[in-house]
């Protein structure tokens, strides 16, 4: 029986194809672009306010779930914390480890819904930046949080950054024609066999990539897995975006 692969698996496409372009990060707007746009100006504000906070760890270990390749957790092991990046596709990976060179930052393979917590400890900062909405399936949503519980220091800190509702679907649709929002997640066309969650509309297979819950919803989410929000920022979307940014500092209950 051939093992299907989970949705969010298929960013190993994208990264190899990110990889032949030349493009360092995400966030890299374009193969112009001089500087590599790794934190925006609000996301920059929101880290800061963060680190400001008495209830923020100064120093010790940080993970980053869904690293990519890394410039998040490259930001916060340059204030002197020692890192560990985990991330599903290999190609992120080793692109993470180019990039990280110099730095104390150690890189896994690894699901970030299926993790070996023993083998990787406690974490003074759990940190996801930006992974949380690629993550569809309600199940592996609530995976996700578990082990985000389970590896945080009881006095450590959970910084969630993630897309989220409500949608500007208007203007999705001039700039999404070909993708479709079925239950608040976004289906994008997908040729690729082998993909947990794939669905056919209209003779086109499609593969779940979104999930695009209320930020109300998220809050629920992080309050049914034991977290305690201290620091909220929402960035509404704005006319020219399709959704909004959250992004959360929270403390164990």
């Amino acid at each position: 029986m051939t093992h299907k692969k989970k949705s969010y698996e298929a960013h190993e496409v994208i990264y190899k194809r990110m990889r032949k372009e030349g493009i360092l990060t995400w966030g890299q707007k374009s193969r112009l672009y001089k500087t590599v746009v790794s934190l925006r100006p609000e996301i920059r504000r929101f880290f800061k306010d963060i680190f400001s906070r008495s209830w923020a760890p100064k120093q010790g270990r940080v993970i980053e779930f869904g690293c990519g390749t890394a410039p998040l957790l490259r930001d916060i092991c340059k204030k002197g914390f020692t890192g560990v990046g985990i991330d599903v596709s290999p190609t992120a990976i080793a692109m993470a480890k180019e990039q990280s060179k110099g730095l104390d930052i150690k890189f896994m393979l690894g699901d970030v819904c299926n993790l070996d917590k023993k083998k990787l400890g406690l974490f003074d900062i759990v940190l996801d930046g930006m992974c949380l909405h690629c993550i569809t399936d309600m199940k592996d949503r609530k995976a996700y949080f578990n082990n985000v519980f389970k590896i945080l220091k009881d006095d450590g800190v959970f910084i969630l950054l993630t897309m989220s509702g409500p949608l500007n679907r208007k203007r999705f649709i001039e700039l999404y024609a070909d993708q479709k929002i079925i239950n608040k997640v976004i289906y994008l066309p997908f040729d690729y066999k082998g993909y947990k969650g794939s669905s056919t509309f209209n003779g086109k297979r499609y593969l779940p990539t979104r999930y695009m819950g209320h930020w109300k919803d998220i809050l629920s989410e992080l309050s049914h897995a034991g977290f305690k929000p201290q620091l909220i920022r929402y960035e509404a979307n704005n006319r020219e975006d399709v959704c909004g940014t959250l992004t959360v500092g929270a403390l164990k209950k």
